[in-house]
């Protein structure tokens, strides 16, 4: 993709962290079972480093918080730790004192961990939607300078078909916040992806060909995504029944095949470094302050 610059961006979570299915554990069982983490992490750091590619590893504070050397490795590599969250909370359903300090608690840790500041923020499940847009005010009131929770077109637990496709300014009560969204594709008014998750591992690689030309003909960079666990054709399953589990599953054992292609096909850098050299502008969507049922009341949190 001549002179875009383009962005791979990793969930850095467990195979048992799938979103909003009664067969998942709770959060007090999750150390009990065990962890595929550091393996994935580790493979896919060996594929970036033979292609030169730097990523935004998006970590879950549980995991980093029992893998801190793991995550002290991603910095020294040259790639970039942003937060997923702490304990993988949907928004709407938990409101916005509990958001709050969940990730004002993992922006923390993660800056314990590696010593520098960490700009960067990505809800579980893509969950910011138009009834929570009040967690934009959140996110930039905790100290965090881009969000990377838009998904611009239909998705399982998010998506907001009002967003524009390109990187933007959001403009919250506590100044401008800089939106990344996933890329899609977009044709006769209908959007889809081929670019991430699900979406990446159900479409066969001429497919995903097809859409990175698409956002190259439109000049869109492409920013895509994926789960340490979708790399990890054996790990455990959970039985989240037939939908839920066509939706986690199908097609683990081509993730590493499509990822190495991007990686040689493909100049990737970090999502931070690609927005300290871009210029962007207010999103027509987000001019007005998001204050939404939140207005201008700050939540009272609790650190620590």
């Amino acid at each position: 993709m001549k002179n875009l610059k383009n962005m791979i961006t990793i969930d850095v979570e467990d195979w048992f962290h799938i979103l909003d299915n009664p067969a998942v554990p709770s959060i007090d069982q999750w150390d009990g079972l065990e962890s595929r983490v550091e393996k994935n992490v580790n493979k896919l750091l060996g594929i970036f480093n033979e292609y030169g590619v730097k990523a935004t590893f998006f970590w879950l504070g549980w995991v980093a918080e029992r893998n801190k050397k793991l995550v002290e490795l991603c910095i020294q590599e040259g790639h970039e730790v942003a937060s997923h969250g702490y304990a993988h909370l949907l928004i709407e359903e938990d409101g916005q004192e509990k958001f709050k300090n969940d990730i004002l608690h993992s922006k923390k840790l993660l800056e314990d961990i590696t010593g520098i500041p960490v700009c960067g923020f990505r809800a579980p499940g893509f969950s910011i939607i138009e009834n929570t847009r009040w967690a934009f005010n959140v996110i930039k009131e905790v100290g965090f300078d881009y969000d990377s929770s838009i998904f611009p077109a239909a998705h399982g637990h998010g998506g907001m078909l009002s967003s524009d496709l390109l990187p933007y300014k959001i403009r919250t009560i506590y100044g401008d916040l800089i939106e990344c969204p996933m890329s899609v594709v977009e044709i006769a008014g209908q959007r889809f992806s081929v670019f991430g998750g699900g979406y990446l591992r159900l479409s066969p690689l001429w497919l995903m060909k097809l859409g990175i030309q698409h956002l190259q003909t439109h000049e869109r960079s492409l920013i895509t995504y994926l789960h340490t666990r979708e790399i990890d054709p054996h790990h455990p399953r959970l039985p989240l029944g037939l939908k839920r589990n066509f939706k986690s599953y199908v097609n683990l054992h081509t993730t590493l095949k499509k990822v190495e292609w991007l990686c040689q096909n493909i100049k990737f850098i970090t999502m931070g470094e690609w927005i300290k050299d871009t210029g962007l502008e207010y999103s027509p969507q987000f001019l007005e302050d998001n204050v939404a049922e939140f207005g201008s009341r700050k939540l009272h949190v609790a650190v620590g």
